[in-house]
């Protein structure tokens, strides 16, 4: 599906329900488990390198699974996607328990089987779109006294966290002029938007078209690779990043122009699997069960 089609109206929804004050003081004794995120500089570059761990939700979904009193999380895992390993390093370190919609198919990719291996049961349907999932899980967690996660980790929370840490690079590195980064729900860039409110921001879309309020104040470009297809290895940057997503944003970022300071966003890497026959065990295409 292409992804070219976008709304662009100018309008960060996340603003529409809060001023940048009001996440910042909802964050205002909150402190980043994992501390300040690393800095690094490529080809005149600096970037966000969060791919030394598990990945940025883990640090912006903390004060979410902080603050949620179920005892079980429910989210979609999509084919794609570092959401639910990261969730599931959250849930772990507030004795949470996980459990992980993903749409069928006839083999689980990789990302699937790593939020497998690291202990979340997997839950499959055959669905025609992702909000139908979505809907599916939603009434799961509600008849079953579960926290539903929104897509993306759409909350105002974790929209509240992302800010906080943009808050506290900007105390030590002040306004870059240039902020990059992956867009697909939008969470990520609407959040350092409303962080860096004084730089110019630019998202390259990888995934799916930008609805109302999602793309914000960003300027776009639409990548022509399909969103499963993994970035052509002379475009991929000098540092661990996911093929088919992050990685399609540097071959678009000014290279060695330290004047015009780029910002690039990375947020992680290509998980490790440790098990490669849980492509074997699992069978996600049989309407009647998760395991063979």
């Amino acid at each position: 599906m292409a992804h070219n089609k976008h709304v662009i109206d100018g309008i960060n929804k996340d603003l529409t329900e809060r001023t940048r004050d009001d996440y910042l003081e909802l964050t205002r004794d909150w402190e980043d488990p994992y501390g300040m995120p690393s800095v690094a500089v490529h080809d005149d570059v600096y970037v966000v390198r969060d791919d030394n761990m598990v990945g940025s939700k883990a640090r912006f979904a903390d004060l979410l699974v902080q603050n949620t009193k179920e005892d079980t999380l429910v989210y979609v895992q999509p084919r794609f996607g570092l959401a639910g390993p990261s969730i599931l390093e959250v849930a772990k370190r507030y004795n949470k328990k996980v459990v992980l919609f993903m749409p069928s198919s006839k083999k689980i990719s990789k990302h699937q089987a790593v939020c497998i291996e690291r202990g979340a049961p997997p839950k499959f349907h055959r669905i025609a779109a992702m909000p139908n999932l979505n809907n599916i899980a939603k009434k799961w967690a509600e008849e079953n006294g579960a926290a539903f996660i929104p897509l993306g980790l759409k909350h105002y929370l974790v929209t509240a966290c992302a800010i906080r840490v943009v808050e506290n690079l900007r105390e030590k590195y002040g306004d870059p002029s240039n902020v990059w980064c992956a867009i697909s729900t939008g969470v990520l860039s609407r959040s350092l938007q409303i962080g860096w409110h004084k730089s110019n921001h630019h998202a390259v879309a990888v995934a799916r078209n930008l609805k109302a309020g999602e793309l914000g104040q960003s300027s776009i470009k639409s990548d022509p690779l399909a969103f499963t297809s993994s970035e052509k290895k002379n475009n991929l940057p000098p540092f661990p990043t996911v093929p088919n997503y992050d990685a399609k944003v540097w071959k678009y970022i000014p290279k060695n122009r330290l004047s015009e300071n780029h910002w690039m966003w990375n947020v992680g890497k290509e998980p490790t699997l440790n098990d490669p026959t849980i492509y074997d065990r699992i069978d996600s295409y049989r309407n009647w069960g998760e395991i063979r």
